[in-house]
């Protein structure tokens, strides 16, 4: 099974975890799903990962997942920040983010 980057306009393949970013999605429920009311059925919370190739991860965020698929975003452009106050890549971690 070859995995794809979850950017449905480029084609690279996963081939190794340390290029690009792997993110655990949580799929929006439907707006029937939110508003059924008085019902016995359980909801279920689905949960997927993704992952945008390095080129991708750097131009893109991924929003959220609903049923017609993921939602892409520009990410915002850093600001420059001297160097003295720069925060290491590794002592954050964004949520819903693996890696």
């Amino acid at each position: 099974m070859n995995i794809a980057c979850a950017n449905p306009g480029c084609q690279s393949e996963l081939k190794y975890l340390r290029g690009g970013r792997l993110f655990l999605m949580e799929r929006e429920p439907s707006v029937a799903d939110r508003f059924s009311v008085g019902t016995s059925k359980r909801t279920v919370t689905m949960r997927r990962y993704f992952w945008l190739c390095e080129s991708c991860a750097q131009t893109y965020l991924i929003r959220r997942w609903t049923e017609a698929g993921i939602e892409l975003v520009l990410r915002h452009p850093m600001k420059s920040i001297p160097a003295s106050s720069a925060v290491q890549a590794h002592d954050w971690v964004l949520p819903g983010l693996v890696g």
